[in-house]
């Protein structure tokens, strides 16, 4: 199982479009292959730093997802509505 991490900065005035716009992401995220879990969360004192926490079933399920038709629409709907490009973090248990 891996773990993704994906922070963007909120345009202050998009906030709401934002969010709604993230609530279908992670609606269509739901019915892809490998998709395990998704929470959206806003930095408890800059609600316009987000940060989604995603978990998928492996590494290939997160790439197919991150290049499909569906996800670079949301992306490209998206942007104008960013400070900046996303962040995204992939993790995956330690071998520690």
């Amino acid at each position: 199982m891996i773990r993704v991490i994906i922070e963007r900065k909120i345009d202050e005035s998009c906030l709401d479009e934002y969010l709604e716009m993230a609530r279908n992401a992670r609606k269509q995220a739901n019915m892809v292959s490998g998709f395990i879990a998704g929470e959206l969360l806003q930095e408890k004192n800059n609600p316009h730093h987000a940060i989604i926490i995603s978990s998928w079933e492996d590494n290939q399920s997160w790439i197919d997802w991150s290049v499909s038709e569906q996800r670079q629409k949301v992306l490209s709907d998206m942007r104008p509505l960013l400070q900046t490009d996303e962040k995204v973090t992939i993790l995956e248990n330690s071998h520690f």
